[in-house]
């Protein structure tokens, strides 16, 4: 910086020396300013700004003080002007950044810290951004690199030491390692987080004592943290679900009473209209009525030819389906029934799961195990999700084999003492059943309870609000049947369970929304469709409307616009047929989407989704949108319930893969083969509960359409959107400033013009497009932003064509 003393400040002597060299001036200013002194220089600024508008360090200033008193608009003014004139000054640089990122601009922030940092490796301020920057992309050898140059410097940072345990904690490194930076961090702050910090820190590594001993703590000393809450969260990861009911505990009368305490037994006609009243289950009904005739058809046939049984029958079931079908309902009313045939001394039924049935250590499995057959003795043991005792391939840490051999044995060995229910979800509990052939064997009955029909799913709901003194109207029970809909397509629905969630979730809504006002009787014991989150309006598509509006308002697209509308058409069409009781073909609606960028694909894929809800094709009607990242894994056997897992998200919406092309490569060692592998079967087997649209560049969907059969024979129609023209791309950037209030003078219209006319003339297959568009508004209005921010009286809402010609620079 030159010291010419013509640049000298005008500033008052008692705020420096006058024998203070100019830099040293404006360094010392410097200081105050980043200590919090910003509010008193910002008028000495403004008067030095008068008589030097041109001078780098004075703009620096000035943008300094603007950012420390959070004008951050006249900041970047300043900060930009003072880069302009010298763009090697790594602090302007920092303090650029720094204003990016404060505006969300991060790619910029990042661009100019980076710069910032490699004119001046030893600029804190610059490496400090940058690792945090790092840290949030999980680039973590990256920040922890910027981190340690932060700390060469600045050795007291407390924000950097707690900077260097997120890293560690996320790389799972060494659990000393972790808890050494928690202390390092201690000696220069403290802050709310660190406490659950140190509780992950043991929990990653398994040491669940300590983060119970810590928790226990944080409750006694800090009980209302927020830190202690989310301990708390964890804790509760760490707990068994339920408890086992084991009959062997101390009775609270008395040793001797509960050692002679039974059940009350049950009549079998009681137990059995118990069994025939619940809603639906007829398969189960009709497969344990049967069984209750076998049963006694044997006794019966036992006396009348005085044949002695030397060997009791095995009663050991699986129960397979989704959650909320009755399985543990069934599992109780099956023991009463056994107890009422004689077959189960007690008939009580102890319910529980792995964790329940699987220890920590060598040893502890098999005796937790037989305790537990312990307490089930006489009557029935219910393992849910039982499939998780099947042992993890590879893990030899797993005891869930140990459990399953104890158990094996004693459904042997005590078959006519007690009764083994396994139950879980179809596919595990085959799996299951598959790979362990001596518990197969031991397994006589195998009964599956299917989901619940719509009919038996209101019913439900019903008795519930009944049971809470409420009934449905005819119109809450269409919107019922709506909300229930939509949490049908979630993998493993949880039936009984979701419709109690649903009807809840209504009571509580009716009750906020009614609250304070003026109530009839019959408002107390009523619901309606606004309880269960629906507009009357909309239970039969009445919004159908309102989306081909928006579909219709959409710049351009003419061609795109009637293709939507004839495959709608198509599908209202096909509706109406079924609903007269005509045989239509299942509804295939996958679609490819080609184009450039920014031609509106995301945009209608949306629209569509919500559009096909509107008609009932869809359930949810939201998107997912993806890319070959979310899909494809690192190794081999991972990329295919990473794809199943998202395709699942997606059910009862549209499921959108940008850049689609990218799975395939033509080489069947690339893992996105077994991504479209997996695609292509859902989109077959589960046409009706997604809408699959790939969308991408025109030649390489063609590609890959072309190089896989099963993927073009599942695409139903395929949707060519055009690149915008000049015109169009004048109008969605001034669609896109007309709802902010912002007026694009005549001369910057046709600047406007010029530009899009020639980055139309010029365009390649990255053409920007509507994106394009947009982001010059957003930088357009950052110019003008800085033009405002020096002259105070121009108008806040004009565009210039100075803004537009600066943005493109």
């Amino acid at each position: 910086m030159e010291k010419n003393p013509e640049e000298t400040l005008r500033v008052e002597e008692e705020y420096f020396d006058p024998q203070t060299s100019i830099e040293d001036r404006l360094r010392g200013m410097e200081y105050n300013i980043k200590n919090n002194m910003a509010l008193s220089t910002v008028p000495i600024l403004r008067e030095a700004i008068k008589n030097h508008p041109d001078h780098p360090f004075v703009n620096y200033l000035l943008g300094l003080s603007y950012y420390k008193n959070h004008d951050y608009i006249k900041a970047m003014a300043y900060a930009q002007k003072a880069v302009d004139q010298n763009p090697e000054e790594d602090s302007f640089l920092t303090l650029l950044a720094q204003l990016f990122a404060q505006q969300d601009f991060l790619q910029e922030a990042k661009n100019y810290a980076e710069k910032a940092y490699s004119i001046n490796p030893e600029n804190w301020e610059a490496a400090q951004m940058l690792a945090k920057m790092a840290f949030q992309r999980n680039q973590l050898e990256e920040s922890l690199k910027y981190v340690q140059a932060v700390l060469k410097k600045k050795p007291s940072s407390y924000m950097m030491h707690r900077l260097t345990t997120k890293i560690y904690l996320q790389q799972e490194r060494e659990l000393a390692s972790i808890l050494a930076s928690i202390a390092t961090s201690e000696k220069y702050g403290y802050d709310d987080e660190i406490e659950y910090d140190r509780v992950y820190a043991y929990f990653i590594h398994g040491e669940f004592a300590e983060c119970r001993k810590i928790y226990e703590d944080l409750k006694r000393t800090r009980p209302l943290s927020h830190s202690t809450q989310k301990v708390a969260t964890l804790i509760d990861s760490l707990q068994p679900k339920k408890g086992s009911k084991k009959i062997s505990q101390p009775h609270p009368f008395g040793q001797e009473f509960g050692s002679s305490f039974k059940k009350t037994k049950r009549t079998l006609d009681h137990s059995l209209e118990e069994l025939n009243q619940l809603i639906g289950l007829d398969e189960v009904k009709s497969n344990i009525n049967r069984i209750v005739k076998l049963v006694e058809y044997d006794k019966r046939r036992a006396y009348m030819l005085s044949i002695e049984k030397t060997e009791q029958p095995n009663y050991h079931f699986a129960f397979s389906g989704n959650p909320g079908t009755g399985k543990t309902t069934v599992a109780r009313i099956l023991g009463d029934i056994f107890h009422s045939l004689g077959i189960l001394e007690t008939g009580q039924l102890v319910e529980v799961d792995r964790s329940d049935l699987v220890g920590s250590y060598m040893g502890q499995t098999a005796q937790k195990t037989r305790e537990i057959i312990d307490s089930a003795m006489g009557g029935v043991l219910f393992i849910d999700e039982a499939y998780s005792l099947s042992p993890r391939s590879h893990d030899q840490s797993d005891y869930g084999a140990e459990a399953i051999e104890v158990l094996i044995k004693a459904m042997e060995d005590y078959r006519g003492d007690f009764i083994v229910i396994l139950a879980g979800y179809d596919t595990g509990m085959k799996e299951l059943l598959k790979s362990n052939p001596g518990l197969s064997s031991r397994i006589n009955m195998q009964i599956v309870f299917d989901d619940f029909s719509d009919s038996e799913l209101l019913q439900i709901a019903r008795d519930q609000a009944e049971t809470n003194h409420y009934v449905l109207t005819k119109e809450a029970e269409k919107a019922f049947l709506l909300k229930i809909n939509q949490e049908k397509v979630v993998p493993q629905f949880a039936n009984a369970r979701a419709v109690r969630n649903v009807m809840e979730s209504a009571m509580r809504e009716r009750a906020y929304r009614l609250s304070g006002e003026s109530l009839t009787a019959e408002d107390l014991v009523i619901l309606e469709p606004l309880d269960f989150g629906i507009d009357p309006n909309q239970l039969f598509g009445e919004d159908l409307q309102d989306y081909m509006v928006q579909l219709q308002h959409l710049v351009g697209l003419e061609d795109v616009k009637e293709q939507v509308k004839s495959i709608i058409n198509y599908v209202r069409a096909e509706k109406r047929r079924e609903e007269l009781g005509h045989q239509v073909n299942e509804l295939a609606l996958h679609m490819v989407f080609t184009g450039n960028p920014g031609t509106g694909k995301t945009t209608i894929a949306r629209l569509l989704s919500k559009i096909l809800k509107s008609i009932g094709v869809l359930k949810r009607g939201h998107m997912i949108e993806v890319t070959r990242d979310d899909l494809v894994g690192q190794y081999i056997g991972q990329t295919g319930p990473k794809t199943l897992e998202k395709i699942k998200e997606a059910y009862g919406g549209v499921l959108f893969i940008d850049e689609a092309y990218s799975l395939y490569s033509g080489s069947e060692s690339d893992f996105g083969y077994e991504a479209i592998s997996t695609l292509i079967k859902e989109m077959e087997d589960n046409r009706d509960k997604l809408v699959v649209i790939m969308a991408g560049y025109p030649g390489e969907m063609e590609q890959m359409l072309s190089m896989n059969s099963g993927i073009r024979s599942r695409v139903a129609y395929t949707i060519d959107f055009p690149d915008y023209n000049s015109e169009e791309l004048v109008e969605i950037f001034t669609m896109s400033a007309s709802p902010q209030g912002f007026e694009i003078s005549e001369e910057a219209l046709n600047t406007l013009k010029k530009v899009f006319e020639e980055e139309y003339q010029t365009r390649d297959s990255h053409f920007g497009n509507a994106r394009m568009a947009r982001s010059l508004f957003e930088k357009t209005k950052l110019q003008q932003s800085n033009r405002l921010a020096l002259d105070e009286e121009a108008d806040l809402f004009e565009i210039l064509p100075e803004d537009i010609e600066k943005s493109i620079l």
